[in-house]
């Protein structure tokens, strides 16, 4: 499956993202869900606007029109690796539907709204 950019554009735009991974297209209700793992460089939150630039950089970079997004993060410790909480940032970006999905983590649809039509990167 073709990702395009999404994980060089996704570290780029939000230094603390150190690493995306696990990325991953399946089909729900929505067209294409794409699946997403961030590996960040601590254990905090994510602000809105971070979690919003992680959002629009990926609507704006992948080679397919994604009808949910769904992310998790986490942060590398000696033990493994912790949840990193996306819900609370995700809640302030409206008018995003936004539902549960993990530890922390969370889907997202309505992109459209937020960030205008999906056009093909070029």
């Amino acid at each position: 499956m073709d990702y395009g950019d999404v994980s060089a554009a996704v570290t780029k735009a939000v230094p603390r993202v150190v690493e995306v991974d696990s990325l991953e297209r399946s089909r729900d209700g929505f067209g294409y869900r794409l699946s997403v793992g961030l590996v960040t460089d601590s254990a905090k939150p994510f602000t809105s606007d971070e979690l919003d630039t992680v959002i629009e950089t990926i609507w704006l970079t992948l080679p397919w029109e994604p009808g949910t997004i769904k992310l998790v993060a986490g942060v590398t410790t000696d033990d493994g690796e912790d949840p990193v909480d996306l819900r609370a940032a995700a809640s302030e970006l409206d008018p995003l539907s936004v539902t549960n999905a993990g530890q922390g983590g969370v889907s997202v649809t309505g992109m459209k709204s937020r960030y205008g039509a999906w056009t093909a990167p070029e």
